[in-house]
């Protein structure tokens, strides 16, 4: 499987996302309250094979305490999602901007927790240097696409929401496993690296409907 995951090739298959029009969450469909956040799937080759990072988030934030996700959070005044997740990277990771290669947006997403998230993939020509804030991250997770791409990573748990049954996907890999949100991204920017087309938007917004009572 390892064979698969050619960097050129993974790489230039992202290229696609810039010429696209990603899918967006209709405004009159985001419930009352929701802040727009922007999170950074960020890839880099590493030999042959492509490598991706998540965090483990500290067990002493707020929301979404010690689960593993994408650095990012909200948009500041005037800023821009690619912005955003940028700044959020370096402050959580410390990962230099000037390193990465924005590539362009998949599909919104939303949390339950409140937010509108665009998830921005952006390409690193080689591992960076990195380094945990521990006041949001306990852990910084490095994951190898062939791994992901396993059957045996892959696969789903049941959630139980308003009485609704949801499977929500979930990713094991060495070192840690990845589920909801941040998996569905995860598989969603994999897809477009390996030369797929995912269009996961339409059923987010189908749950999103059903999640708040509004479909």
């Amino acid at each position: 499987m390892q064979d698969l995951v050619l960097p050129g090739r993974f790489r230039a298959n992202l290229a696609r996302l810039a010429a696209r029009e990603p899918f967006r969450l209709p405004v009159e469909e985001i419930p009352p309250g929701f802040r727009n956040s922007a999170v950074l799937v960020a890839f880099w080759p590493e030999e042959r094979d492509v490598c991706v990072v998540l965090t483990r988030r500290s067990p002493k934030l707020a929301q979404h305490a010690g689960q593993t996700a994408f650095p990012g959070g909200r948009l500041d005044a005037d800023e821009s999602f690619p912005e955003a997740a940028l700044r959020e990277a370096q402050e959580e990771i410390g990962l230099d901007p000037r390193v990465v290669e924005i590539v362009g947006p998949l599909d919104d997403a939303w949390s339950g927790a409140g937010h509108v998230v665009v998830p921005v993939v952006g390409w690193l020509e080689q591992a960076p240097a990195l380094r945990a804030n521990p006041a949001e991250v306990a852990e910084i997770l490095v994951a190898r696409v062939s791994e992901l791409l396993r059957p045996e990573s892959r696969g789903t748990i049941e959630v139980v929401h308003r009485g609704v049954h949801y499977r929500n996907p979930t990713l094991r890999f060495r070192g840690g496993d990845v589920n909801g949100l941040s998996a569905d991204l995860l598989l969603e920017a994999i897809g477009w690296g390996m030369g797929e087309r995912p269009d996961p938007g339409p059923q987010r917004l189908a749950h999103l409907r059903t999640y708040f009572g509004g479909g």
